[in-house]
């Protein structure tokens, strides 16, 4: 048993952090204040959701911790990992090692938050699992220890109406053996979907389709020019659809309508991330 919760946030790995939340914005979501992780070289704004949330990350200072992401995002930007919530780091930490994984020691983090009194610490922990635990991204779990500094009223309410994270999509070759592995995770069952598989959870799902399936679905992206297995975006839910049209028309990001009525922005528009809203 792993003790998650559910999807806590996703992270999209960037090349320049002040030109994706510029991206973000227009796209109409709102941002916080860049966060500076201690002693990592890293930073952040997120978008955050009433449970969940995502960040753009970016590296500001090169250095020997934050070599894998360089490396990464030196080949491409995107949606790098994904992040579940733990009741309990340490028996998360066991669970993973349970199922068969080689996860870090849980380690303390803190970063910045700029509140009107003053800047105070944000603090969590994290373990993370290995690179190749699953396909497509990188997956780890943490434990907020003071959430109130990380969900603020203020950052809440988008243009574009998203209301929370729904699902992330990752092209892979075998659906059905990423899932299993997908579902040692998070300790749920993977079930069948066109093309693919869905990995559920109490919060987003995760979606692993066959490259076919990416070439009907994903026509046109360049996302689909990396090679697989490959990330390829997460999508949305929305209070008011009309709302999110007019975020996107307002600032001129170009969208298309899906035969469900569900929106869609190319990863072209988004720092490498396909986008879904509906």
């Amino acid at each position: 048993m792993t003790h998650l919760k559910g999807v806590d946030h996703t992270a999209i790995l960037v090349r320049d952090l002040a030109g994706a939340e510029s991206t973000y914005r227009r796209l109409g979501f709102k941002t916080t204040p860049i966060g500076r992780h201690d002693n990592t070289g890293t930073a952040n704004h997120c978008v955050m959701f009433a449970d969940d949330f995502f960040e753009l990350f970016g590296i500001l200072t090169p250095t020997e911790f934050n070599r894998p992401w360089a490396a990464a995002v030196a080949e491409r930007e995107g949606l790098w990992a994904a992040c579940f919530t733990s009741a309990d780091i340490n028996a998360t930490y066991a669970g993973f090692k349970g199922a068969g994984f080689n996860p870090t020691q849980p380690k303390d983090f803190s970063r910045p938050v700029e509140l009107a009194g003053g800047a105070q610490q944000a603090r969590f922990t994290l373990t993370y699992l290995e690179p190749d635990a699953v396909e497509g991204i990188r997956l780890f779990a943490c434990i907020h220890h003071t959430p109130e500094l990380v969900w603020r009223p203020e950052y809440l309410g988008h243009p574009n109406a998203a209301t929370a994270i729904s699902h992330l999509t990752i092209a892979v070759d075998d659906p059905v053996a990423a899932a299993s592995a997908y579902g040692r995770v998070t300790g749920t069952t993977p079930v069948v979907r066109p093309g693919g598989m869905d990995v559920p959870g109490p919060r987003a799902t995760i979606r692993l389709i066959t490259s076919a399936q990416a070439a009907t679905d994903y026509a046109g992206d360049p996302v689909l020019d990396y090679k697989r297995p490959v990330p390829i975006g997460f999508g949305f839910k929305v209070s008011d659809r009309r709302a999110t049209q007019a975020a996107l028309d307002a600032n001129g990001v170009p969208f298309r309508t899906l035969e469900n009525g569900g929106i869609r922005v190319a990863s072209a528009y988004a720092c490498g991330v396909a986008l879904d809203f509906a």
